[in-house]
This record gives C-alpha cells, sequence and structure tokens, in this order.
C-alpha cells in the first residue's frame, strides 16, 4: 500500500509543469541515444570506453561467456564496435577509475561515484530489511571466520576464496548453489559492506583485497548529505534512461537505493534538469534535460548486437513498452521450452528491437556459431544484421562463423 501510495504521488507531480508529449519513437531514440547506441562511435580507446561509462553510468557483470566473453565486455563492444579487452581490465585493476559494486546487479561503477555507493556500505547489522538480517546474524555467528578472512588479506595481500580456509561454526544455507560455499558467502558480504574490493582476477577466480589500501586517493570520500546523494542518483539514473517512470529510474543504477525520489524529482523539475513528459498518451515520465533536443537532434541508427544484461533491455517491462519486444533470459528454462535460446543476444536496428541471435562460442575451434536466428514480424536477416555478427566474430577471435537459416 505505501509503494503505491508513494507511485501515485510521484505521477503527481505531472501537474507541477506542462507535460513534453512524445511518440513511443520518440522515447525508443531518446533511450537508444541515452545509452550511447546511436550515431558515431566513440573511439575504441580508454578515453572512448570512459566517455561511454560516463554516459550509461553501470555495466553489469555475468560471469558466463557463452557468446565468448562475458556482459561486461559485450556492453562496451555494442556501443564501441571491437576492441581490446585489455583496455577494460586496466580502467577497473590498474587505473582504478571503475570499480566492482551492487548498482541495479554486480556491476562496474565509477570510482567518481563512490560517494553514492558508499552510503550503502554500511554494517549489516545496522540495516533493517529480513534479507539484511540474516546476513547480519549468519555472520555474527562467524564472527572468527569474518576476522579471519580480514586478517589474511591484511598480511597477505590479494587474495582468491580458494586461498581461504573455511572455519565457520554455522554454514550458510541455501536451496541454491551457494549452500554452504561460507568463505565465498563471507566475502560477498564483506564487499557489500565496503571492507573488500575485487582488485583482479585469476582466471574465474576473483582478487580480494582491503578496500581502504585498493581505492586511490582521488576518490572522493566526503559523506555526501542525503538529500544531495539522492538527487546525484537520480538525475544520473535519469539521464541514463533518457526518458523513464520513477517506477524505471527505482529499478536503475541504483536500485532501491532512493531514499528521496519523490523530492529528488521535485527538485529536478524545479531547477529544470528533468521535466514531466507523456509517451504514447502516458503519463507518469520525466525527460532529462540532456536529451530535450530529441524533436531536433539528428539521428542515426546502428545495427548491433546487445547483452541480454545490456542497460537498454535490462527492465523487461520497459522493453516491451517501448519496442514491443518480449524477451527474457532462458538459460535456466528447458531447451525444448525456449523461445529464442540459450543465450541470446538481441538485435538492435535503428530504433528496433528485431530479433535475436542465440550464439556459441566453440573455444577449442575457434568458431562462433548461431544457432538459431530469431526475427519478429516484418523483419528478417540483412547485410547490416550479417556485419554485427562479424563484429561480434572478430571480437570474441573467431576464426569464422556459423549462421543457421532465419526462423
Amino acid at each position: 500500500m505505501a509503494e503505491l501510495t508513494l507511485i501515485a504521488s510521484w505521477v503527481n507531480l505531472q501537474s507541477l509543469v506542462e507535460s513534453v508529449n512524445l511518440s513511443l519513437q520518440d522515447a525508443r531514440r531518446i533511450a537508444i541515444r541515452a545509452q550511447r547506441l546511436s550515431g558515431p562511435r566513440p573511439p575504441a580507446t580508454a578515453e572512448g570506453l570512459m566517455e561511454i561509462a560516463r554516459s550509461i553510468r553501470v555495466i553489469q557483470i555475468d560471469s558466463i561467456a557463452v557468446a565468448g566473453a562475458p556482459t561486461q565486455y559485450l556492453v562496451p563492444f555494442s556501443r564501441l564496435g571491437p576492441y581490446d579487452r585489455a583496455i577494460l581490465d586496466r580502467l577497473v585493476f590498474v587505473d582504478r577509475r571503475l570499480f566492482h559494486y551492487l548498482a541495479h546487479a554486480a556491476s562496474l561503477v565509477l570510482t567518481e561515484d563512490f560517494q553514492i555507493f558508499a552510503t550503502t556500505m554500511r554494517p549489516y547489522a545496522k540495516r533493517t530489511d529480513k534479507w539484511a538480517f540474516r546476513a547480519a546474524e549468519w555472520m555474527e555467528a562467524n564472527a572468527d571466520l569474518r576476522q579471519e578472512v580480514l586478517s589474511a588479506i591484511r598480511r597477505r595481500g590479494p587474495l582468491r576464496s580458494r586461498d581461504l580456509e573455511d572455519t565457520a561454526i554455522k554454514s550458510w544455507r541455501s536451496t541454491g548453489w551457494t549452500a554452504g560455499r561460507n568463505v565465498n558467502q563471507m566475502l560477498e558480504r564483506l564487499w557489500v559492506e565496503g571492507e573488500i574490493t575485487v582488485v583482479g582476477r585469476d582466471g574465474s577466480q576473483r582478487l580480494w583485497d582491503l578496500a581502504k589500501r585498493w581505492f586511490p586517493a582521488s576518490t572522493p570520500r566526503q559523506r555526501l548529505p542525503a538529500k544531495a546523494r539522492s538527487d546525484r542518483a537520480v538525475d544520473l539514473s535519469l539521464r541514463a534512461l533518457g526518458v523513464a517512470t520513477a517506477r524505471q529510474i527505482y529499478d536503475h543504477f541504483t536500485r532501491g537505493a532512493y531514499d528521496d525520489l519523490e523530492g529528488s524529482l521535485l527538485r529536478l523539475v524545479d531547477r529544470g534538469e528533468a521535466m514531466p513528459a507523456t509517451v504514447a498518451g502516458r503519463r507518469g515520465f520525466y525527460l532529462h534535460r540532456d536529451h530535450a533536443d530529441y524533436g531536433t537532434a539528428p539521428w542515426r541508427g546502428r545495427t548491433v548486437l546487445l547483452s541480454p544484461f545490456d542497460n537498454l533491455i535490462a527492465d523487461r517491462a520497459r522493453t516491451k513498452m517501448f519496442f514491443g519486444f518480449d524477451f527474457g533470459i532462458e538459460i535456466y528454462v528447458p531447451a525444448a521450452k525456449r523461445k529464442r535460446g540459450y543465450y541470446v543476444l538481441p538485435i538492435l536496428s535503428g530504433d528496433r528491437l528485431i530479433g535475436s541471435a542465440d550464439v556459441r562460442f566453440d573455444r577449442s575451434a575457434r568458431r562462433l556459431d548461431v544457432a538459431k536466428l530469431l526475427f519478429e514480424e516484418g523483419f528478417g536477416m540483412t547485410a547490416a544484421v550479417q556485419r554485427a555478427i562479424d563484429e561480434l566474430e572478430e571480437f570474441v577471435g573467431a576464426n569464422g562463423a556459423g549462421v543457421p537459416d532465419q526462423a
């Protein structure tokens, strides 16, 4: 009931300022432009990648590399084209301009945004949600393991989970794959609390070090007042989305961690940084001022493959609303029941999502196999789609690609 009241209150903000009326095509193009998926590509350099990061603000992380690269590498690829993945690794682990933390999921975020995320880096014992209570209780029962993990990292430097002994008194319980993985769970909990951070990788293993000695001296550490922090986070979320409802803003960037979303939207509108909007007659949207030139800005669409975790399509309801594209992750769906495939890359062409490609990289043969191409009604294979597949092939280092007949 409280959430419904808040949403109604957010919608009532529309009455304060005259709304901008947008068509669905307007909304799609604004969203695509905000996510740097149209217009000339930035250079495939460190600064080009940072330009992308500052625009989209968050790059989701996932370990699955079925397509030849995990999603954190695919997201920049969709915007830059083929680039050297070592550039991203250097920005994270050497230059430390990006770091691993929770945004709308486990993600790479900007070190210059540290103040926004520092607010959530607090002990589970000081949180009030049900999950935090469970985590705090488990960590208290395993206080010795906590101390041993921190002491070992302090003494020995960056360590992998397998370098640490499991001395838990109370085992972590879960119905999933995390059950009994006590060291991993302690590392994850300490990471969320801000005690440790990811400082490198050894194959598939993360390397952990103390956060206080890893972040560079230039990291902005001064605590932001709650109102300033909320305004900054809401502004960045809306800027990256282009046009969005309060609910979509709430679910993006720092998902759920907006202490004063309603107040921030009021202040952004009052300052002229956002304006109420309708999309295809639907009220409750906000347009960021950076995209207020949507009617006159030149449009140059691209045809690219998107990671299934790309920011443009991370909100499935928004994706269906804007693009009429019904899409979900089918990794855990039985093969016979999958509509699109196991690891599917949606195909963006211009301002439409025209289909999807189920791709698999055969490492032994250095071959990119497209197991299934599925196009939306009215769309089909084009030279631009083939070029997008060829670019992915180049990016992952494949020697060839097998493309089936379209479905």
